[in-house]
């Protein structure tokens, strides 16, 4: 397993002991029934990352290529606006990270941060896309969680602006 020697940011993330395989994607909620032959090409480019507690994993406006699922531990989101700084959101086991890199000229909308030991499975934002592209069942299977994924995290939005009581225009969605 790599220890930071693979920041999220670079698209050329290092080999993992041991390799990641097809199985091991497999076994993660995104890719759950992907057959293994589909998921070859992001399993060659996917590495097993550890993070430290308190660990940076990314600063907001970082440039985005990375795509990560967490293996183990808790990631803290948080969003800066000038002076102020506010917890979006703290995700887990099985949850994506990142996934806002398959964004043209994406960067991190947040600051990630570890809370306590964290291991995830990174993989580049380049070959998720060239899953995605194959055409197939299973690329519009994944294209279906992904905008799921986004769904659920616009909805989180929305509830946390009606918990704060605050009034305005929300253009997303």
């Amino acid at each position: 397993m790599s220890d930071r020697s693979a920041q999220p940011a670079d698209p050329q993330v290092t080999a993992s002991d041991p390799p990641v395989t097809p199985t091991d994607l497999g076994h993660l909620p995104l890719f759950e029934g992907v057959p293994d032959a589909e998921l070859l090409i992001l399993a060659a480019s996917a590495s097993r990352v550890a993070y430290a507690d308190g660990e940076t994993i990314f600063e907001q406006g970082d440039p985005a290529t990375t795509v990560m699922s967490i293996l183990r531990g808790q990631i803290v989101l948080r969003s800066a606006d000038g002076d102020r700084s506010t917890i979006v959101q703290t995700i887990g086991p099985g949850e994506l990270l990142g996934w806002s890199a398959l964004r043209d000229d994406a960067t991190t909308l947040t600051s990630a941060r570890a809370i306590g030991q964290v291991e995830v499975l990174a993989f580049p934002a380049e070959r998720l896309l060239d899953v995605l592209a194959t055409g197939g069942a299973s690329g519009r299977l994944l294209i279906r969680r992904l905008i799921g994924i986004a769904t659920t995290h616009l909805q989180a939005t929305r509830m946390q602006l009606h918990r704060a009581g605050r009034e305005g225009v929300i253009t997303g969605g």
